[in-house]
């Protein structure tokens, strides 16, 4: 369904999370290289989202810090 809110997305989001937070990594392709200027998101509000896809504060940083250094050996 797309922007701004990802409906479809969350609804992926919220399961993925709920099944298996320490196998998930957040991704992202900022800065949007390959979107226009004036239709580029709003990171901050998908990001906003994301807290609400993963709202357990532990998942969220098992998603954004403890899962990327374990896979990438940071």
């Amino acid at each position: 369904m797309g922007a701004p809110d990802y409906p479809d997305v969350g609804s992926v989001a919220k399961a993925l999370v709920k099944a298996r937070p320490d196998r998930l990594l957040w991704g992202s392709d900022w800065p949007h290289p390959t979107v226009a200027l004036e239709s580029k998101p709003d990171d901050a509000h998908i990001l906003d989202l994301f807290s609400q896809w993963a709202p357990n504060e532990k998942d969220r940083i098992a998603i954004l810090r403890d899962n990327p250094a374990s896979l990438y050996g940071f």
